[in-house]
């Protein structure tokens, strides 16, 4: 909170201050929030972070309020309010787009909004994982601590495995690895030599997987060598230097953090090593160690000095070995350079600098030029620019002003460069005006001048008097002085021609009447400047000498003083001020009489304020007529006009409104409505602008209020009458202060008071059973009363009734678990209605937890620390004798979700299972991100994860051993966690076949004496069942009759089906299904028929030259149990009917065939083959023709297909 006040200075000194009259608290609305930015996108949520204001407007921020907009919808609607720069919008509906914009708000009030520059659509976002690491090596001192953070983003959620060479790291109260949003911490307490290899991360999400190596070095006392101890020749090596590849780079490390450079060395005998660097001196605080095969430099909190290029120099007997590493700190710049001032004016100042030697590692945006005075401690801004030179103006002429540069970079601004000393605004004066020869003698001469025109802006410190003798041409320096006037002695005499006296003189006394006279009667002088009145005397004897001011004797100061000579007797007023203005009298006097002369001084400046204060004569929506009255003090010049100027209550500079006023009253225009506004008056003369006058307080541009809006009744009783209405149209600028409500009964014409409230509704009472009234009401703010609005029609006093009305606000709500939700629901109904809260279709039953608070006008529900059992729907009945009223309200619990449904095993081999399960029936409130599936040998207790990123409800469990009995289990995981797990039953991998039966129908058909033939029909392929009826069995396959293909056996208990010549076509699923009175049973069975494959399904013709032809294909429909390993290509000439073979070992699905005769016709054919043979051909419908021009022949070949 401050107090404030002005004084101007001008070249004649400073004026009277004008003070605040309150103490005034620096501060105004903020300025909206800094960038926006997307955090993160769900389907049916979206989290947002924001930067800072720039400024807080003064004042601390209390708040930020977060607002949303729809696609299609023109309203901003607020969803929250947070004391953070972070917030999650939640309960968005999938798919739909969104525009977010975030407020700030501190004491003085909300600032603009700073809107999202994207539109969102509230959808799953899925990220690959990625890692964006800055070193992939660190080191640590043995016993230290170190933390490695790996900045990482994946969606959804990661999972993460570490290893440490090649190994899974386990994890102990030393070594711990951290996970947290976005970033992944290896932490290691008190290092060891242990800890040393290379680490890996690796994360995975349904999206794919990344991998990261880093390596940790730890710098300790070297463990012992490895024996036995060798006795060999003491080898010379020159010194080397193993530069890892990072430091062959642009070294870049951020202000504040720390620079470690470890390089390993070799070389016999020891190198010596020596830091340095390249432009100055290495920190002081820097660390360096060395030891026989490394050296490191540590620089802790670097700053834009440590940059540059770094030396590192080994030296032995073998020779000598340097490196250079660049290092580069992210900083703000260093001061600018070789800053100074090139040129100053009487009202300007031209500046000069040049870059900063230390630019902080970016590259310089601009500059920032500040000016203070040198009366003040607070610099201002002056401007930016992006040139090495700046040119200041206007500036006071005659004022001190010190001034500085600072550089700014993308990190922030820099150290200024500044002017040692004040830089005063003048430049040399102009010649003095008139010099004269007041007298001269034989060996001196006294001169006079008179100021010069203008000073250049400072005062005249002194004069120079400079001679020049007669016939000759150098001028030299005589005097130097501080007043108008010299007397320059030790002159050279001249001698004249003699001259007789015409009359003979008589030696006696002379006797003259005594008199004065001066040049004018009227003097004028500017404030602070000197005045000199010099008035001749003449008397015999020498008269004396009294001056007087107004009537007084004159009071001879320092300043004022009078100095008499035998002719003269002068007045010299120096530093003029208003107070030596007025009547001087001059009396002399001798033994002959008197005589008088009189001199009126008018001191010039600057006119005073105006009268005051200045008054406000009337008031609209968006004007104000000042008044006021003029100065008591016009300076001693006319006042040629006045400035008008204004401000806003919640500025501090005014603005002018006009400079050419010249009556005594002036209408100020174009104001804002509703504003708060400082008005003041400056008077102007000759010699400047005068002092201003103020208003006492600040004026409210406003008017009384147009009458409120539409009235309705909300409620009537025998006594009682509820009105409610809008709020006016417009409030005239100034707040409405309150309502007042005025009542008439029928056959009356006085209106009565009845109310007076702030608020949009009020309840009269005391009325009259049956009475018939009339009602109106007016708006009121503090510059008066509207007209009234009257209610639309009379209203006669009995109770009503009203069927139950419910004012849902949302139907909707979600809320973590944990927390605590209230869900208020307003409604109305008369006679008042009856509450009854129901969930899940059952009464809703009150605990300590869950409690129902009922009114009149409200009922509200409170559940605290909720739990996922409290989502469901919630139903609100209101009941009373005119009617029922319900409405339904949706609660989410965001959580962790439930456990999947059961897993059911859909197909079974001897190295795969498929499972597959249900979505769990709670969800937790957000969508399922994943599903974590695990296993386990039936002989162990050890779960093993599968995948942890599974998005489907299904999967395919690879790698098994046949015969090994397994268990699995799965939980979901959603944005809040994971759920518990659901266990399968055991399944033995293995496959879904069994050895086959014995042959049926074996007999003899031929015996002779020598040998006989057997023959016998394949085993019967068997299901057997059960079921009580003996159940009906029917036998499926999609698009086929299997009554025809097929032979199928059922008994009782067992069903077979048995297809003789099995061919690819019979590839696919078999159904069996059961039925009998008490239900259906199904069975699924997969059949492969390994044969080779059937027909390419697409055949083209896709680039004909002169000599060549390109064909494509795609691969079978049914590669007949096993895919193909390549294609057989063959044509023929059309005017022939053989194939030629021209490639039988094609693997693509593409083949160039060449060597074609030009303007000859072929046909061309594909064939796949597999392990089981060569399959069915697909060949070309048209004949194609060799001319260089492409034609394209399509060919599609299709066949029913089902996969397994």
């Amino acid at each position: 909170m401050y107090f404030f006040r002005i004084l101007a200075e001008n070249e004649y000194g400073v004026g009277l201050p004008v003070d605040t009259t309150e103490a005034i608290k620096i501060s105004e609305r903020p300025l909206p929030p800094g960038k926006v930015t997307l955090k993160e996108v769900t389907g049916n949520s979206v989290t947002l972070s924001w930067e800072k204001p720039d400024h807080d407007g003064g004042s601390r921020i209390t708040g930020y309020t977060v607002e949303m907009q729809g696609k299609n919808s023109e309203k901003w609607t607020q969803v929250m309010t947070v004391k953070v720069t972070e917030a999650v919008v939640v309960g968005l509906t999938q798919g739909e787009e969104y525009f977010f914009r975030i407020s700030a708000t501190n004491e003085k009030g909300t600032s603009d909004p700073r809107p999202l520059s994207v539109p969102v659509v509230a959808m799953d976002v899925v990220i690959a994982p990625a890692f964006k690491l800055l070193f992939s090596t660190f080191s640590v001192l043995a016993g230290d601590d170190l933390k490695i953070d790996v900045p990482y983003v994946a969606q959804p959620k990661a999972a993460v495995t570490w290893q440490k060479d090649g190994i899974a790291l386990k994890e102990t109260t030393r070594v711990n690895a951290e996970i947290a949003e976005r970033h992944l911490y290896l932490v290691i307490k008190e290092a060891t030599r242990d800890d040393v290899g290379k680490y890996t991360i690796k994360l995975t999400n349904l999206a794919g997987e990344a991998t990261a190596d880093i390596n940790v070095i730890v710098l300790d006392k070297p463990g012992p060598p490895t024996g036995p101890i060798k006795i060999e020749e003491d080898k010379l090596e020159a010194p080397d230097i193993d530069l890892d590849a990072d430091l062959r780079k642009m070294i870049t490390v951020r202000a504040g953090g720390s620079l470690r450079l470890f390089v390993p060395i070799r070389g016999r005998p020891t190198p010596e090593v020596k830091w340095g660097k390249a432009e100055g001196e290495i920190n002081e605080a820097a660390q360096i160690d060395i030891t026989s095969s490394f050296t490191s430099l540590i620089i802790e909190n670097v700053n834009r000095f440590d940059s540059g290029k770094y030396t590192l120099t080994l030296e032995n007997a073998s020779g000598t070995k340097s490196a250079f590493i660049s290092v580069r700190v992210l900083d703000n710049p260093d001061a600018p350079a070789n800053f100074h001032v090139k040129e100053i004016t009487n009202n300007s100042v031209t500046l000069s600098w040049e870059p900063p030697l230390l630019d902080g590692g970016a590259k310089i945006k601009n500059y920032i030029v500040e000016k203070r005075e040198s009366t003040r401690k607070v610099y201002s801004a002056v401007g930016t620019c992006n040139k090495m030179t700046w040119k200041i103006e206007p500036l006071q002429e005659g004022s001190n002003f010190f001034f500085r540069v600072l550089a700014e970079n993308e990190h922030g601004i820099g150290l200024p460069a500044e002017t040692l000393e004040p830089i005063k605004i003048s430049e040399v004066p102009q010649p003095p005006g008139k010099v004269s020869v007041v007298d001269v003698t034989r060996k001196s001469v006294s001169l006079k001048w008179e100021k010069p025109e203008h000073d250049g802006g400072s005062r005249i410190t002194y004069y120079e008097v400079e001679m020049q003798a007669k016939d000759q041409d150098k001028w030299s320096l005589c005097a130097q002085v501080k007043s108008l006037d010299t007397v320059v002695t030790n002159l050279v005499q001249g001698k004249s021609d003699p001259r007789l006296l015409a009359n003979p003189v008589v030696a006696k006394d002379l006797a003259i009447q005594p008199t004065v006279r001066t040049k004018l009667s009227t003097y004028n002088v500017q404030v602070g400047q000197d005045l000199k009145i010099e008035a001749r005397i003449s008397g015999h004897p020498k008269p004396t000498i009294t001056w007087t001011k107004d009537g007084s004797a004159l009071k001879q100061t320092t300043r004022v003083n009078v100095a008499d000579t035998a002719h003269h007797t002068t007045l010299t007023i120096k530093d003029a001020t208003r107070e030596d203005g007025g009547m001087y009298n001059i009396a002399v006097a001798n033994v002959l009489g008197q005589a008088e002369a009189t001199v009126e001084i008018i001191i010039l400046e600057k006119p005073g304020p105006p009268t005051g204060p200045v008054r406000i004569d009337e008031v609209s929506r968006d004007s104000v007529q000042l008044q006021w009255e003029p100065p008591q003090i016009d300076g001693g010049a006319r006042i040629t006009h006045y400035i008008v100027e204004k401000r806003e209550s919640k500025r501090l500079a005014f603005t002018t409104v006009t400079n050419s006023c010249v009556r005594n009253s002036f209408k100020v225009d174009d104001l804002q409505e509703g504003g708060l506004y400082h008005f003041r008056v400056l008077a102007v003369n000759e010699l400047g602008v005068g002092l201003p006058a103020e208003t006492i307080e600040a004026v409210k541009v406003s008017q009384a209020p147009l009458p409120p809006g539409k009235i309705t009744v909300v409620d009537v009783t025998r006594h009682t009458i509820t009105l409610a209405w809008e709020k006016p149209d417009h409030d005239g600028g100034s707040k409405i202060t309150g309502y007042t409500v005025e009542m008439i009964t029928k056959g009356s014409d006085k209106w009565t008071v009845c109310a007076t409230v702030k608020a949009l509704e009020t309840t009269i009472e005391g009325l009259t059973t049956g009475e018939e009234y009339s009602f109106r009401i007016a708006a009121v703010n503090d510059k008066g009363k509207s007209d009234p609005k009257p209610l639309g029609a009379s209203v006669v006093a009995r109770d009503i009734t009203i069927e139950p009305i419910i004012d849902l606000l949302f139907n909707t709500y979600s809320v973590k678990a944990g927390d605590d939700l209230k869900i208020d629901v307003p409604f109305r109904g008369r006679p008042l209605p009856e509450v009854t809260w129901k969930k899940g279709g059952h009464s809703l039953k009150q605990t300590t937890r869950v409690n129902v608070l009922t009114s009149k006008t409200s009922s509200k529900i409170v559940i605290k620390d909720s739990t996922r059992e409290d989502a469901g729907k919630y139903e609100i009945i209101l009941t009373n004798s005119i009617g029922i009223k319900s409405a339904e309200i949706s609660v989410i619990v965001l959580d962790k979700p439930g456990p999947p449904g059961a897993i059911k095993v859909e197909e079974i081999s001897a190295d795969f299972i498929s499972l597959s399960w249900d979505p769990p029936i709670y969800d937790g409130g957000c969508q399922i991100n994943n599903y974590v599936v695990e296993k386990r040998d039936m002989t162990t207790t050890a779960w093993q994860i599968v995948s942890a990123t599974v998005a489907r409800t299904s999967i395919k469990v690879t790698r098994l051993t046949q015969g090994t009995e397994y268990q699995f289990r799965v939980a979901a995981e959603n944005r809040y966690g994971k759920s518990h797990a659901i266990d399968s039953a055991p399944v033995v991998a293995q496959y879904p076949f069994s050895p086959p039966g014995p042959p049926t129908s074996l007999h003899i058909a031929q015996a002779t004496k020598s040998g006989m033939l057997v023959t016998w029909n394949r085993p019967a392929s068997d299901v057997p069942f059960k079921g009580k009826p003996v159940p009906h069995v029917m036998w499926n396959k999609p698009d086929v009759d299997l009554r025809v293909r097929a032979a199928i056996d059922t008994t009782d208990n067992c069903t077979s089906i048995t297809i003789e010549q099995a061919t690819r076509d019979d590839s696919g699923k078999y159904t069996v299904t059961l039925q009998n009175v008490a239900g259906t049973s199904t069975l699924t069975l997969s059949v492969k028929v390994l044969d080779s494959p059937g027909p390419p399904a697409h055949i083209e013709i896709k680039e004909v030259t002169k000599s060549s032809a390109t064909i494509t294909w795609d691969t079978p429909e049914n590669e007949g149990g096993a895919p193909v390993k390549n294609y057989l290509v063959d044509l023929r000439e059309a005017t022939k009917m053989g194939w030629t073979r021209i490639t039988d070992s094609c693997p693509r699905l593409t083949f160039k065939v060449n060597d074609l005769q030009e303007g000859g016709v072929y046909y061309f054919r594909v064939t796949g083959e597999n392990e089981y043979g060569i399959g069915v051909p697909l060949e070309t419908k048209e004949g194609t023709k060799i001319t260089g021009k492409i034609k394209l022949f399509c060919c599609i070949f299709s066949v029913a297909h089902l996969f397994d």
